[in-house]
This record gives structure tokens, C-alpha cells and sequence, in this order.
């Protein structure tokens, strides 16, 4: 893909194919960074431009008009090897102080001077996303939003593709008298696929260009939401940056919720006003559309674009059974890929699903073989965490596909004469080895904190605080409080020590068949996760008590501080357990409803009609 190149050191690193074709361009980078100057015969007049480019970098004004005065003519001289101004550099550097001084004094000629890379200085205001800087160049020269740059891309375009939502605002109510039809689809192109939706609505809506486009246009556009993986409103910041901004600042996160709540609207506005333009065309050439080159719903059920797809499909329901080049339909897509949400439309169709799960691709493989196979896309896969865990999901998904196929298919072999059970236990061979070492790696460590944490409760059992009467035999302390909270909580640790350390113990020998993996040892290692917990807390519990009643009355201003430092160990373990512990239940028991239905149906009984 060829970079559109702004100058050495400015790079948008995406084609302009990918805005004709819909193709994602996130990776963008923007810097400017010092280049060398051309030699030129006179030294003076190179040490002039070297020192007019470093004012520019750094909106030196005073520098620069310094020369102009006693330079005039340099206000419109290329300082660059690749040919740039001083106002190229600045608009770059967005320095909009020394921009606005400067276009005032240079030609309305020299603002329209292009780089090598053919981009103006205008094509790097907008690339800065500074609309202060677009506003100044426009006053003196209002077409220069109209010079393309570089792959012919106009400015707003090159905003678009960095993601500058006012920039792009500003720009599209300054030229939407002025785009061609050409230039309009390339825009809603971009603006899809950099989540600017206020802004493509608004040209839809206007009805320019897109409105009478039957086909081509409205799929080069759908195909640039099909390649998404989720909308807007499904986009959580799981950084930790985003993490501590919604603890400091609650309001800002129901903010930013409500935002991409806007957003989705406004997509799924966008999908269903685009296709029902593609609807209105006959079942053939809907079907030579969505197959090559813009196979919609395929791309869509790949990425897991459950939105799209619900669109699409409602309004269209024969797209259930398309069918791509290797005869999968979206469920089997979906399968292939892991999209629960995708696949679970399948129980919204009723006996239609018989039809579909009889599908068999190239090499005889139905649509459990295609359950058995291990993911194409590991990224899918890693989300979850632990080898264990990942083959448990894996079991889920071959039980679940099994309940939907036809009892034949659970038995029938492929060309190469596997079933899915055996395709499965092939696939997953390196998995199980991966699962089983990590479940004996778990096990072993937990078994060595619970015998160490057995020996040390079965011993302060009978070696009391206080010690005993000689006469009696009998705790000193047995009538005190603490006391009691000692000998209950001890004994509540040496039993869930010893539950945990058997528990452990059985994970260690235990067969490791692939079924195993689905409920019985996820379920052992939660038990024994969860009594080894128990009994850690009620070991320092039991510690507290024996502090008490030893030196209570002694160290009495000191009981908070301790008691306190006596349960980071506590705290410091269950932290570091704590996410596994958390996704082992996940995993085991919430994840059995991973593939219930969604309570919204995908066809309405009653269907709204929209009147022209």
C-alpha cells in the first residue's frame, strides 16, 4: 500500500485505494521532523532558509519577519528540498499565529505552491486538524479547500483519514456545493471508516450525490461497514488511562457513553438508508453484488458485525441463504470465526436451520467438522485466558453446533475420512497439551500454599495462646472472646486447607481427557481456588486473635496498625488470583448461557412501514 507521502517527515500511511474501496487505515502518522537543505550557489541565501525553516518549526515570528523585511521577496520562496514554503512548514507545525501573519503578506499565487509530494500548505492545515489554520488560508483564497493533493485526495479527505472530526465539519459545509459525485463517495467512504457518522448522515441525508448511486456506490459504502468488528457504542477504553479518567471523573464516562450512543444511531441510520437503495434492485443482481467484489454479509459475519448483519438481514431475509465460494453460509462463518452473537440467529429461523446445516464446503466438511476445526484467527482465542480455559470454549462450541445439526452429521466423515469428533481431538492435540500442563502448574502451586498452610493451622491447634492449666488441662484464655474467634477460625482453616489440598491433589491425577476440560476440572480448580481463599483468611483471622489475647492490653495502640498488615498477605494473594478465579467462573458456569437466544427477535411480528 502506498504511503501519500506529505514531505519527509509528514506520512499518512494510507493509499488512496483505501478510500475508494473502504479498506480500514488506522495506522496513520503524522510528524514533522527537520530536513536538510539543497546546496544552492549562495551560501548566504541557504543559511537565510535554514534559519526562516527553523522559525517556522518553532512559530518564531519575530525571527522570520526580521528576514521578510530585509527579504521581501523570500515570503513566497520553497525553503525545502522537497520544495515546501515557510507556510507549509508552520500550517504543519500548527503555529497559527505565525500562519496568520504570514498569509497575510504572502501572493494569493504562492498559497496554492504544492510540495513535491503535490500537497499544499492548505493540505497540511487539514491534516493538522487546527480549523484556526484552515479559516486564515481561506479568507485570503476560498478555493484552496478545492486543490487535491497528493493521490488526488482533497483536503477534507486527508482530515477525514486522521480522524479530525470539527476539521472535517467545517470543510464539508465549506465544499458540499462543490464535490463531484466521485468525490462524495470517496468522502462517505473515509468518514465511515473513521467513525465520523454526524457528518455522513448529514451528506446522505442532503441527498447528494448517493441518491440516485443504485448499487456500486451504496455497497462501496456497506462494504466499509461490514469491515468493522463492532460499532461505536459496543467500544469500551479498557486502557488504564481510561480506567483512572472514569474514577476521577464519573460524569465523563456516562458522556462518552452517551456519545457513542449517538454514534451507533447514527451508523445503523446510515446501513439501513444505504441498503434500502440496494434492496430495490432484482434477486439476481442483489446476488452478483454481495458476492464478488463486495461479499457484504460475509465480511460482516467474519468481523462479527452482529448490527450490519440484523439490518441487512431484516430487510433482505434471503440473505440466510447465501452462500460464498466455499459453500459457507453466515453461520459458518460465524463458527469458524467464534461469533456466539452471529451464530445464535440461527435459532430465530426455525426449521430453516435444517436447510442450512446440510451445507458441506469443498472437502466434504459439515458444519460441526467446521466446530472441530481450531480458530483460523488465534487473536479470537487469546481474549480468553489460560490454554484450559481456551479448550473449554473450544467444547462449547463443538456441544453447542452438535445440538444443531442433523444427528447423521455428528458421525459423518469428510473427504478425508474424519469425523468431527476425531477432526476435533486432531485440531486440539496441541491445546489439550498446553491445557493439561497449565492445570498441573495451577495445581501444584495451590497445593504447596495449602499444605503449608495445613501444617501451620494443625499445629497451632495444639499449641493455644496462653497456654494450659496444669491442673485441668484447659486453655488459659477459654473464656475470652478472642479466644473463641481463634479456635473457630483455625479449624475453619485446617479444614478448607485440607479440602483444597485434596482438591488440588485430584486435578494432578486426573486423566485430562478432552471432556474433562468442559465441567469437571474447571469445577475442581474453582473449589479448590475457593476453599484455599477461605482458608487463608481465616488463618490471619486466626493470627489477630492470638495477638489480642496475648498482648492486648500491652499493645493496644498498636492492635489496628498490625491487624492491618496482617492482612495485606490476604489481600496481596487474592489480588494476584483473583481475575482467575474470576474467569474461571465466567468461563464454567456463566458462559453455559453463551448461546442463548437474544431476547430482541430478529423478525417482528409487526413491522413498521415507512411511507416515502
Amino acid at each position: 500500500m502506498a504511503a501519500v507521502e506529505i514531505t519527509d517527515g509528514i506520512n499518512i500511511n494510507a493509499a488512496t485505494d483505501s478510500v475508494q474501496n473502504g479498506r480500514h487505515h488506522h495506522d496513520i502518522e503524522l510528524g514533522v521532523v527537520p530536513q536538510q537543505l539543497p546546496p544552492t550557489g549562495d551560501g548566504v541565501e541557504r543559511k537565510r532558509h535554514l534559519q526562516l525553516y527553523q522559525a517556522a518549526l518553532s512559530g518564531d515570528w519575530d525571527t522570520a519577519e526580521a528576514i521578510y523585511e530585509s527579504f521581501p521577496g523570500e515570503v513566497n520562496a520553497r525553503i525545502t528540498k522537497r520544495r515546501e514554503t515557510a507556510l507549509h512548514i508552520a500550517a504543519a507545525a500548527e503555529h497559527t499565529h505565525f500562519v496568520k501573519q504570514l498569509v497575510g503578506k504572502m501572493s494569493i499565487e504562492a498559497l496554492t505552491y504544492k510540495n513535491e509530494a503535490g500537497n499544499t500548505a492548505f493540505c497540511f492545515a487539514a491534516i493538522s486538524g487546527v480549523e484556526a489554520l484552515a479559516k486564515v488560508m481561506m479568507d485570503k483564497k476560498r478555493d484552496l479547500a478545492m486543490t487535491r493533493g497528493r493521490g488526488n485526495l482533497l483536503p477534507i479527505n486527508m482530515a477525514t483519514l486522521l480522524g479530525h472530526r470539527g476539521m472535517v465539519s467545517y470543510l464539508y459545509d465549506e465544499t458540499n456545493e462543490l464535490l463531484t459525485d466521485g468525490d462524495r463517495i470517496k468522502l462517505l467512504v473515509a468518514l465511515i471508516n473513521s467513525d465520523i457518522y454526524d457528518v455522513a448522515w448529514k451528506m446522505l441525508k442532503e441527498r447528494r450525490g448517493l441518491a440516485y448511486a443504485r448499487d456500486e456506490h451504496q455497497l462501496t459504502a456497506l462494504h466499509a461497514f461490514a469491515q468493522k468488528s463492532c460499532m461505536p457504542s459496543n467500544v469500551v477504553d479498557q486502557s488504564p488511562q481510561g480506567f483512572w479518567n472514569k474514577c476521577l471523573n464519573p460524569f465523563s464516562g456516562f458522556k462518552l457513553a452517551r456519545m457513542k450512543k449517538l454514534m451507533h444511531k447514527e451508523a445503523l441510520d446510515i446501513i439501513q438508508y444505504l441498503w434500502e437503495q440496494v434492496v430495490l434492485l432484482d434477486d439476481a443482481a442483489i446476488s452478483r453484488q454481495i458476492g464478488e467484489p463486495w461479499p457484504l454479509i460475509f465480511t460482516a459475519a467474519e468481523r462479527g458485525n452482529l448490527d450490519f448483519l440484523t439490518i441487512l438481514i431484516r430487510m433482505y431475509p434471503e440473505l440466510i441463504f447465501k452462500v460464498e465460494h466455499n459453500m459457507y453460509s453466515i453461520f459458518h462463518i460465524s463458527i469458524l470465526n467464534r461469533h456466539e452473537d452471529i451464530f445464535k440467529i440461527i435459532y430465530q429461523i426455525g426449521s430453516i436451520k435444517n436447510l442450512i446445516t446440510t451445507y458441506k464446503d469443498r472437502e466434504g466438511n459439515n458444519m460441526l467438522h467446521l466446530a472441530a476445526k481450531v480458530l483460523e484467527s488465534p487473536s479470537r482465542l487469546n481474549v480468553i485466558p489460560g490454554a484450559a480455559l481456551q479448550l473449554q470454549r473450544e467444547l462449547l462450541w463443538f456441544e453447542e453446533v452438535k445440538k444443531v445439526v442433523q444427528p447423521r452429521h455428528i458421525e459423518e466423515k469428510n473427504i478425508r475420512g474424519k469425523t468431527p469428533g476425531a477432526l476435533f481431538i486432531e485440531q486440539h492435540k496441541d491445546l489439550m497439551k498446553e491445557g493439561e500442563q497449565w492445570m498441573r502448574d495451577t495445581a501444584d502451586s495451590c497445593m504447596l500454599v495449602a499444605t503449608l498452610i495445613a501444617t501451620v493451622v494443625f499445629a497451632a491447634a495444639f499449641t493455644v495462646p496462653g497456654g494450659n492449666l496444669q491442673d485441668k488441662g484447659t486453655p488459659v484464655f477459654l473464656k475470652e472472646i478472642a479466644f473463641k474467634f481463634f479456635a473457630i477460625s483455625d479449624a475453619i482453616s485446617l479444614v478448607t486447607s485440607a479440602s483444597s489440598l485434596l482438591t488440588f491433589l485430584s486435578i494432578r491425577t486426573s486423566r485430562y481427557a478432552e471432556q474433562n476440560f468442559l465441567w469437571s476440572l474447571p469445577n475442581r480448580l474453582i473449589i479448590g481456588l475457593t476453599t484455599l481463599f477461605i482458608s487463608i483468611g481465616a488463618m490471619m483471622v486466626a493470627f489477630m486473635a492470638t495477638f489480642f489475647l496475648v498482648f492486648g492490653n500491652k499493645l493496644l495502640p498498636y492492635s489496628i496498625p498490625i491487624a492491618v498488615v496482617a492482612s495485606l498477605p490476604v489481600i496481596f494473594f487474592i489480588w494476584q488470583h483473583f481475575r482467575l478465579f474470576v474467569d474461571m467462573i465466567h468461563s464454567t458456569y456463566t458462559s453455559r448461557s453463551l448461546f442463548k437466544p437474544n431476547k430482541s427477535p430478529l423478525f417482528s411480528k409487526k413491522l413498521k412501514t415507512k411511507v416515502a
